[in-house]
């Protein structure tokens, strides 16, 4: 009988995001390939307690943030060496920057004490962090932390074909290196409410008034890389010219009091409303007639095909993967990130044509059915584990 082979899954916070979502549709599917399964990440949120209900051994990272924090990162680095020296892994699959950059220094030094020169590492990168809206200066010290980061690894995963292209062009890391392996979904796995159940739900959880208006929804992070500043300042431009609508933003996240803020001060306290630790946030997604994905920097985002596969029309902005997902006036909408102007004109485009509402959220439901497979996405990461870890010298039977 062949031995398991071990993999580690690190990741920075253990909430349930789209990085969470991977990690955990990874780790509770390895098993049945005959991988052992292991789990490390910040703190003990949602994802931590999913993978917990599912039998899936986690270790929580002490001091391990998104942010840096000299004392903290270094007591993170130690306790990641200490659960590869307790785990052992076969590989080490790395998904978000902080993780990966402290996990790849430690994983060499764990390979050199302990003479596994056989263990692999991979990363997965849900996004470049220097797309990220910032000065000149920060993206250029951001990019060379990516080259850097990347330098631990033996093969880099990026979620999307514009992910791919941006390293090749900035020269990130060796293009044999890197394999582009899309996120996917299984459209069994979300049990969407109806429409007008899923709505009366969202009312009762924030008492809002019962009147039905046409419902703007997005779901992600009350992060400044969602975006969500600028799918206010839209609202307020479209309540200028007298449509009457609601925009619903679930999530949860350090920016959500700055958001209220900004939503009190141009006054759409009625117009705009927040719900917060609604997990799972999917099921609920048919109370929306338009979804908005207004983000600066995106991965592959998960909520895209769960949107598409609720049938909703969908905006988003020409960022990252969501042009993987997104073709403009065929299976959506793209604009401009970073731009309230041609993200109110794009919302009101689909508010005066429920004809290519209907159009858009058809055309998109066909191509995630068709191109976004979560077997698919399990089969090639599996197949490039396998792949790696042929040759080795310990084969036990």
């Amino acid at each position: 009988m062949v031995k398991r082979k071990k993999i580690l899954y690190l990741i920075t916070k253990s909430v349930w995001g789209g990085a969470g979502k991977y990690v955990f549709d990874l780790a509770t599917h390895a098993p049945s390939s005959n991988f052992e399964v292991k789990v490390a990440a910040g703190k003990r949120d949602a994802l931590a307690k999913k993978l917990s209900a599912q039998n899936i051994d986690y270790f929580e990272i002490k001091g391990l943030n998104r942010d840096i924090k000299l004392f903290g990162d270094v007591i993170a680095f130690l306790h990641i060496l200490q659960i590869l020296f307790k785990t052992k892994p076969d590989i080490l699959h790395a998904s978000s920057p902080k993780a990966a950059g402290l996990g790849g220094l430690a994983f060499l030094i764990y390979k050199f004490l302990t003479f596994r020169f056989d263990a692999r590492s991979i990363y997965t990168i849900h996004g470049w962090v220097f797309n990220e809206p910032r000065s000149g200066w920060q993206k250029f010290i951001l990019r060379n932390a990516s080259r850097l980061i990347c330098f631990f690894y033996d093969h880099i995963i990026v979620l999307a074909q514009s992910e791919y292209e941006i390293a090749k062009r900035l020269w990130i890391l060796p293009t044999h290196k890197m394999i582009v392996i899309h996120n996917g979904i299984d459209p069994k796995s979300i049990d969407f409410l109806p429409r007008e159940e899923a709505y009366r739900k969202l009312i009762e959880i924030h008492n809002m008034s019962i009147d039905r208006h046409i419902v703007i929804g997005t779901i992600g992070e009350f992060t400044k890389n969602k975006g969500y500043h600028y799918l206010i300042d839209a609202i307020k431009l479209l309540q200028a010219t007298s449509y009457e609508l609601r925009a619903i933003l679930i999530a949860r996240g350090e920016e959500k009091s700055n958001l209220k803020s900004q939503t009190s001060n141009l006054g759409l306290d009625e117009t705009v409303f927040f719900i917060e630790n609604l997990s799972p946030a999917s099921p609920y997604l048919k109370a929306f007639d338009i979804f908005v994905l207004p983000s600066l920097k995106e991965g592959l985002p998960y909520v895209l095909l769960e949107a598409g596969l609720a049938q909703l029309p969908v905006i988003a902005t020409d960022v990252g993967g969501n042009t993987d997902i997104i073709e403009h006036e065929k299976t959506g909408l793209l604009v401009p990130a970073a731009n309230s102007e041609a993200l109110a004109e794009a919302i009101k485009r689909l508010l005066n044509d429920v004809n290519l509402r209907q159009t858009l959220a058809q055309n998109l439901r066909e191509k995630i059915l068709r191109k976004f497979s979560k077997k698919e996405m399990l089969q090639k990461t599996f197949a490039l584990y396998k792949k790696i870890t042929e040759g080795r010298k310990k084969t036990d039977s």
